[in-house]
């Protein structure tokens, strides 16, 4: 069976108080692996971790199926950039750019010259190459680095936090910039984030850390509408956390919200049940799962109950509905979808949830 192309086995780091504790995730290759985690949760460790900058105390790391755990990083030879880009002030951006091949001994090779003048005409910066980096905006000065980072084919990208601290529009083109260098490159990309957005929009795969920990790993979408605990579903921001318990009718599993008669959901498929002993659970609905009717004078059918709208909030994307029933229920649905309702606060609504779009967690 052929190894995955890179590879982490329970390792432990500790810097002062703080500890990485047994982590472990693997990288297929062509995969772009996005960590998540909130500021100070160890995941720039993990990054220098991996690329040799720090020794774990144990656990091991493996490349192609080599063991490179006490490998230097300069043998590595990962691409590596960060946050702040962090240009050399004293060379102009060819220069720059080739840093890391002069390194190997390569920035005299004609394909590595060629390439800078490729990839500096794919990331528009080729107008740039003699200038130095305080003459440079924040996005020119990340497509640099990134340059630098990927010019002699390195086995694996890391990128800690490159977008962080770009504006929206600049931090969009260059989302769709290293999505496209994803795909030509076919890199394995390891890339670390605190945004929620770029996780969804960047991953193939995700791995959710806090406090030293991996607390779940997976598809993107999967690790979002499935988070594996309430702390987990509180940490990604899950709009609709409904407290209630299991009842059981013609033995069948329903949720009921506590203190309404009216939110009942179900039945549910009973292997997604977090203990089939559980009384006190935790329903989670994301609020593009919810959906909003004006029929709300309608007999209740399965799975729906009444409100009212209690708070209207635009977006550049979408629109947010605050509905009030027996608590807030979160909404959102595109703006022109929203214009047709010719809705508006305090009109009673309908909301209703397929089961199937429900995600049940143990107390």
């Amino acid at each position: 069976m052929k190894p995955a192309l890179f590879e982490v086995e329970n390792i432990y780091v500790q810097a002062g108080s703080f500890q990485l504790r047994e982590v472990s995730f693997s990288l297929e290759a062509g995969e772009y692996l996005v960590i998540l985690g909130p500021t100070g949760c160890g995941k720039t460790m993990l990054l220098e971790t991996l690329a040799g900058l720090r020794c774990p105390a144990r656990g091991k790391v493996f490349l192609k199926g080599n063991d490179i755990t006490l490998t230097p990083p300069e043998a590595r030879r990962f691409g590596f950039a960060y946050q702040d880009s962090l240009l050399y002030p004293f060379l102009n951006v060819k220069d720059n750019i080739l840093f890391g091949a002069k390194a190997q001994n390569r920035h005299q090779e004609p394909e590595i010259l060629s390439r800078v003048d490729k990839l500096a005409e794919a990331m528009g910066i080729a107008h740039l190459l003699n200038r130095f980096p305080r003459f440079l905006s924040g996005g020119e000065k990340q497509r640099v680095s990134l340059a630098r980072a990927i010019l002699t084919h390195p086995p694996l990208l890391l990128l800690d936090e490159p977008l962080s601290s770009l504006d929206p529009q600049t931090r969009r083109s260059m989302q769709e910039l290293l999505q496209e260098i994803h795909r030509a490159e076919e890199l394995g990309t390891i890339h670390v984030t605190h945004d929620f957005n770029e996780a969804l929009q960047m991953g193939t795969h995700l791995l959710v850390m806090n406090q030293g920990l991996v607390l779940q790993q997976g598809n993107p979408l999967e690790v979002f509408s499935q988070p594996a605990s309430l702390n987990i579903a509180n940490f990604l921001m899950g709009e609709n956390l409904l407290q209630g318990r299991i009842e059981w009718r013609e033995e069948r599993a329903w949720f009921a919200q506590s203190g309404s008669d009216n939110v009942r959901i179900g039945p549910l498929n009973e292997c997604k049940l977090p203990n089939k002993e559980a009384q006190e659970v935790t329903l989670l609905i994301r609020a593009g799962n919810l959906v909003l009717s004006s029929d709300s004078h309608e007999s209740l059918a399965v799975n729906s109950w009444n409100c009212r709208i209690a708070q209207i909030n635009w977006h550049s994307t979408h629109v947010e509905i605050i509905c009030r029933g027996q608590e807030n229920y979160r909404v959102v649905m595109s703006g022109a979808e929203w214009k047709r309702m010719n809705l508006q606060k305090g009109s009673p609504v309908r909301l209703s949830a397929d089961v199937n779009d429900v995600h049940l967690l143990e107390e």
